[in-house]
């Protein structure tokens, strides 16, 4: 390899290249034969005077020949498709150096540049895309860019990130200036005796399912607003204005008026408040029925007062909003009780003169006179009636005893004795979180229920002597209730009227009654919350503390032994109750979609986590 000037002598000999004869200063003539890449490296250092620091992994020869005299700049640019040839590139780095490295995984550290950086290295850079979709501008320039390039594109976005070397970004750059030109034109329709709202419909229908075109209908100034390419938009204007003049035919005297979702009774009840409006002298009266077996309006009057009136009815007959309304229901309850108590009986029998002595306290059980009268009774007597009943009344005492007891009881020397401990500690912790959701009409009334319908009595009648007793009932439902009248305001600003209820069955009122005690949480207000807004409707954080205390006088309060003369009970209940509410508004089919998606998917995925299985219930149930 030769450089042909004399401080590269040094170099190509070494390199075992054949020597050149001299060009003018500052000229450069390349040639080698499997000349070492890294003599070949320090010499374009010492010509272009750069720095260049050398992957270790940069092995190998080269073989260049050159028959033209070459500038430093062209040498370097010589070099850099050399290195690519050979599968290695340039980086530069913040320093102004060059690193020598693998192309293979180069675009990782590749400089990011506002425009296309220097030829023949590397470099990263950002294009904003202004009418063009990323995505799919990326599947246009992908083909040009370097195998080891990287293009990285935000779906739905309009940012593509590209590394590259400059002449592929340059390609780049072309061809997405080439396709992000703004084509799409927005024009305004006017309609003189076609209505908007049918016009509407026939150019979707027109368009099919992936239309070039957006067609919205104004029915106020019975106009349409069109947007797409412009070559669209100008195609499909003629067949409106052609549309338009077959509107002008002359009418009948009577005309059908098919509607898509207004309800025709209430319709009827505002065209009849109109019709005197429409009156002419001369000319027949204007009529409007209602036919509800096709959910259409029979139009009976002139042409122009048929026109007229069809405007209104399709102004009138707009798909109304619906409002999703989910409620979630938040309650967390704790309590704990703690009871110890002692009681004890004492006395004298077979004329033994010890009084009768005992502590007995009403809020502990079991009734330890009734245990101890049998256990006497069965010493003194056995096999009478009298047994058998103080027997059955001891084991009564005993049922529905809560925590545990140890006791004794026995006879000695003509006297009776026995003692009970009675202790019990309760937790109980309840985590509630119910979410009952419904879906209405902008300003019609939802009503959900999910409970029980209970009877409750509400009157007896034992009659005299007993004969003919009666006992009335009324019917209750107890569980969740959700009453909601939603109306959409300005802005998205929806106005709630709404009755939130949570009831349950805690029991019956006593042992010797049937009736039902049921816990009630009601809400009923009206709010104001913005479309999929969060908003708290009310609750409530309670915190009992009770302390309850049974003791004999004086015995009671001794120290250490007075726990044997009483019986405590400690209870301690906390509620979390909250109540939020969500409202959503639902205005067309891709809404309803999304919303409904979302509960199916919410649906699918716990019965797959229940049963463990890939396809849900739901999808067995109700094939796609």
């Amino acid at each position: 390899m030769r450089f042909c000037k004399t401080l590269m002598l040094g170099a190509a000999i070494a390199a075992g290249a054949m020597a050149i004869p001299a060009y003018a200063a500052g000229d450069h003539q390349i040639t080698m034969q499997q000349a070492d890449i890294r003599a070949f490296i320090d010499d374009v250092s010492i010509v272009t005077g750069r720095t260049f620091l050398v992957d270790p992994r940069v092995q190998g020869k080269v073989t260049i020949s050159s028959e033209q005299s070459l500038s430093p700049g062209e040498v370097f640019e010589v070099f850099k498709d050399v290195l690519r040839v050979h599968g290695y590139t340039l980086i530069r780095t913040a320093g102004g150096e060059y690193r020598v490295t693998l192309l293979q995984g180069a675009a990782q550290d590749a400089p990011f540049v506002q425009n296309t950086g220097y030829a023949g290295t590397l470099a990263t850079t950002v294009i904003k895309l202004q009418n063009t979709d990323a995505s799919e501008a990326a599947k246009m320039i992908k083909p040009v860019l370097h195998s080891q390039g990287i293009l990285t594109a935000t779906p739905g976005g309009s940012v593509l990130v590209i590394t590259d070397f400059p002449e592929n970004l340059r390609k780049a750059r072309e061809i997405i200036s080439a396709l992000d030109n703004d084509t799409r034109a927005i024009e305004t329709v006017q309609l003189s005796n076609l209505t908007a709202l049918d016009a509407e419909s026939a150019l979707k229908t027109l368009a099919g399912s992936k239309p070039k075109y957006k067609v919205v209908a104004m029915p106020g100034s019975n106009s349409l607003i069109l947007e797409g390419d412009a070559a669209e938009i100008a195609r499909i204007r003629p067949i409106i204005m052609q549309m338009d003049r077959g509107g002008a035919a002359a009418r009948g005297a009577v005309s059908v008026v098919p509607l898509r979702f207004a309800d025709g009774k209430s319709l009827i009840e505002v065209l009849n408040n109109l019709l005197p409006a429409y009156t002419r002298d001369g000319q027949p009266e204007p009529t409007v029925a209602y036919e509800p077996g096709s959910n259409a309006l029979v139009v009976s009057a002139t042409g122009e007062t048929q026109q007229a009136l069809e405007q209104i009815i399709r102004r009138l007959d707009v798909r109304r909003p619906q409002v999703l309304v989910e409620a979630i229901i938040v309650e967390i309850s704790d309590g704990a009780a703690e009871d110890l108590g002692v009681q004890f009986a004492l006395g004298g029998i077979n004329g033994n003169p010890i009084p009768f002595m005992g502590s007995n306290f009403s809020r502990q059980a079991p009734n330890i006179l009734t245990l101890a009268g049998a256990v006497a009774d069965s010493e003194i007597t056995t096999g009478t009636d009298t047994t058998g009943s103080l027997q059955t009344a001891a084991l009564n005492s005993l049922l529905g005893l809560d925590g545990g007891i140890i006791g004794g009881a026995g006879q000695s020397n003509d006297t009776l004795f026995s003692i009970i401990l009675n202790a019990v500690n309760r937790d109980e912790n309840s985590n509630v979180l119910s979410t009952p959701f419904v879906t209405t009409l902008d300003n019609v009334p939802a009503r959900f229920i999910v409970g029980q319908n209970i009877p409750i009595t509400s009157g007896e009648s034992l009659g005299g002597n007993n004969i003919n007793p009666f006992r009335t009932f009324e019917r209750e439902d107890v569980g969740i209730k959700l009453n909601v009248t939603p109306q959409i305001s300005e802005g998205d600003v929806i106005r709630l009227a709404i009755v939130q209820e949570v009831s349950s069955i805690s029991g019956a009122l006593s042992s010797v009654s049937s009736d039902f005690v049921i816990n009630t949480r009601e809400i009923e207000t009206t709010v104001l919350a913005n479309d999929g807004e969060i908003i708290v409707l009310g609750g409530l954080i309670e915190e009992i503390d009770e302390f309850e205390e049974e003791k004999i006088p004086y015995l009671g309060d001794a120290p250490v032994i007075g726990r044997l003369f009483r019986s405590e009970g400690r209870e301690k209940n906390r509620t979390n109750l909250m109540v939020f509410l969500r409202p959503t508004i639902i205005r067309n089919r891709d809404d309803s979609n999304t919303s409904t998606q979302r509960r199916l998917d919410q649906i699918r995925a716990i019965d797959r986590a229940q049963t463990g299985n890939d396809v849900s219930k739901f999808d067995r149930m109700v094939p796609q």
